[in-house]
C-alpha cells in the first residue's frame, strides 16, 4: 500500500473515531445511552472503520479494540467485572477448534496427503471438461471442509494451472476451471465450524444462547448447502463453454508417496479427531478440547516441528479473537439492548431479520474480509430479542461465505486473479450469478432445512 493511501486511511479513522466520541458524549443525556455503552460503540465505530479501511492490518484492529476495552471500558464496567471478561475470548473454545483445524492442515499438506488425495480424484475424473471440473469442485469443496480453504484453492490451483495453461489461448474451458477453485472453496467452508471463521463466529454465539449445534449437527446443516452451491456454481461456469471447450488428453502424474510411521500417525490422529468432533454428544468433550489432540500428538512427537507452529495462520485467530471480544464488549456494557431499542418492530421477527442481515452481509463480504464482516454483524444478532436467534446467525454466516464476486472478496478469489488468468470481469459475471442464486436458496430452501432440523 502507498503511504499516501495509508496515511489518508488513517486520518479517516481518527476523523471518525473523533466525530462519534463527540456526538455521543454530547447526545448521552438526550438518547439515554449508557455510559458504557456509549464507550463501546465508539470500540465499534472505530474497528468498523479500520476493518473496512484495512488502514492498518486487520488482526492489529483485534489488538485495538483488546486494549481499548482493558483500558477504556473496563474501569467503567463495576468492580465485579474482571479482565477476563475481554481477554478469554482470544483463547476460546472456538479459537482452540479453529487452531485444531489449522495443525491438521499443516500436517496434512507437510505429508504431501491433502495434494495425493487431489491427484487421485483428478485422474479419475475423466477428460470431458464438465466431469473434469466437477470433480475438481468436489475434492476442493471437501478439503475446505476440513482445511484452511486459502491452502485448498492454493493446492488445487498448482494442479489444475499445468492442465489450463496446455490449453488453446481462447479456449473457454481455461477461465472455467480456473474458477471452479475459488467458487468450491468457499462453498465447501459451509459444511463445518471449522469450515470458515464465519461458521465459528456463529457457534460461539449460538452457544452463549444455548443452542449450539453439534459439529455433526453443522455438518447437517451445512453439506446440503454446500452440494446446491457446487451444482449451482457448475452450472453457471459450464454453459458459456458448452459445445465450444475441447480437452486434449489429460495427465495428472502419479504423487510419489513414501508410507512410513508418521504418515500412519497423520492420518491415524486426522481421522480421531474429526471421529472426536462428530461424536460429542457421545464422549461429552467440547470440541476445543478435542482439537488439542493433534497439537499434543504431533508437536510432541515432532511429526511437526516450531516452523510448522509459526507458520500457522495466527493472523485469522487473532481476528476473529478480537471480533468475539468486541462481541462481549457489546454485550456486557448494555450497547446491544440500547441498539434494539432504535429497531422497528418488524425486525425483531426471525425471517425479516434474516433477510435484512443475511442480505447486509453479503454487501459486505464482498467488499471487505468475510470474517471481519461476521465480526462486525453477528454481536449485533446476538442481542437482538427475537423468538429465534440461531437461524439469522447461521443465515449471516452462509451470507458472508457464499459472496464471491471480486478478488477481494475472499483468499481463494484473490489467488485464482493472481494467477493472471482470468480478469475482473471473468470473476464478477459468474460471481455475481452464483452468489445472488446462493443467497436466495440460503433465504427459501435453507432455512426450511434448517427450521426441519430444529433451527428455527
Amino acid at each position: 500500500m502507498k503511504t499516501s493511501a495509508l496515511v489518508i486511511k488513517a486520518l479517516l479513522v481518527l476523523a471518525i473515531a473523533v466525530l462519534t466520541l463527540l456526538v455521543i458524549y454530547g447526545a448521552t443525556g438526550s438518547w439515554g445511552i449508557p455510559k458504557t455503552a456509549a464507550i463501546t460503540l465508539v470500540i465499534l465505530c472505530v474497528a468498523a472503520a479500520l476493518w473496512i479501511t484495512e488502514a492498518v492490518p486487520l488482526f492489529v484492529t483485534s489488538f485495538i479494540i483488546l486494549f481499548l476495552s482493558l483500558i477504556w471500558l473496563l474501569p467503567h464496567m463495576g468492580p465485579g467485572t474482571s479482565r477476563s471478561l475481554f481477554l478469554a475470548p482470544f483463547f476460546s473454545d472456538i479459537i482452540l477448534l479453529f487452531l485444531g483445524g489449522f495443525v491438521l492442515s499443516t500436517a496434512l499438506h507437510k505429508y504431501q496427503l491433502d495434494e495425493q488425495m487431489a491427484r487421485w480424484m483428478i485422474r479419475r475424473t475423466g477428460s470431458t471438461l464438465p466431469r473434469l471440473m466437477l470433480g475438481i469442485m468436489l475434492i476442493t469443496a471437501f478439503l475446505s471442509m476440513f482445511l484452511s480453504n486459502t491452502a485448498t484453492a492454493a493446492m488445487m490451483l498448482a494442479l489444475v494451472l499445468p492442465i489450463v495453461r496446455d490449453l488453446e489461448p481462447d479456449n473457454p474451458a481455461r477461465k472455467a476451471l480456473i474458477l471452479a477453485v475459488p467458487f468450491s472453496a468457499n462453498a465447501g467452508g459451509l459444511g463445518t465450524p471449522v469450515g470458515s471463521p464465519p461458521n465459528a463466529i456463529a457457534m460461539t454465539y449460538m452457544k452463549e444462547l444455548g443452542v449450539a449445534p453439534t459439529f455433526g449437527k453443522w455438518m447437517l446443516l451445512g453439506v446440503p448447502g454446500v452440494i446446491v452451491v457446487i451444482l449451482l456454481a457448475w452450472l453457471v461456469l459450464l454453459v458459456p463453454s458448452r459445445g465450444k471447450a475441447k480437452l486434449g488428453q489429460l495427465e495428472c502424474a502419479r504423487l510419489k508417496l513414501t508410507w512410513n510411521k508418521e504418515i500412519f500417525i497423520v492420518l491415524g490422529i486426522t481421522f480421531a479427531t474429526i471421529l472426536g468432533w462428530l461424536t460429542q454428544n457421545t464422549h461429552g468433550w467440547s470440541t476445543g478440547t478435542v482439537s488439542l489432540i493433534p497439537l499434543i500428538v504431533f508437536f510432541g512427537s515432532k511429526i511437526l516441528n516450531i516452523r510448522d507452529l509459526r507458520s500457522l495462520s495466527w493472523d485469522v485467530l487473532l481476528l476473529m479473537g478480537g471480533g468475539l471480544c468486541l462481541g462481549t464488549a457489546i454485550s456486557a456494557s448494555g450497547l446491544a439492548g440500547w441498539l434494539v431499542g432504535f429497531l422497528p418492530s418488524s425486525m425483531l421477527s426471525t425471517y425479516p431479520a434474516a433477510i435484512t442481515f443475511g442480505i447486509a452481509a453479503c454487501l459486505m463480504s464482498c467488499l471487505m474480509s468475510n470474517t471481519a464482516t461476521a465480526n462486525l454483524v453477528m454481536p449485533m444478532i446476538a442481542g437482538l430479542a427475537l423468538d429465534q436467534n440461531a437461524p439469522v446467525l447461521l443465515t449471516t454466516a452462509v451470507a458472508c461465505s457464499i459472496a464471491m464476486a471480486l478478488p477481494v472478496s475472499t483468499p481463494p478469489n484473490a489467488m485464482a486473479f493472481a494467477s493472471e488468468e482470468i480478469r475482473v470481469s471473468d470473476l464478477l459475471k459468474p460471481g455475481i450469478l452464483i452468489t445472488l442464486a446462493s443467497l436466495i436458496v440460503a433465504l427459501t430452501l435453507g432455512f426450511w432445512w434448517w427450521g426441519f432440523l430444529g433451527v428455527g
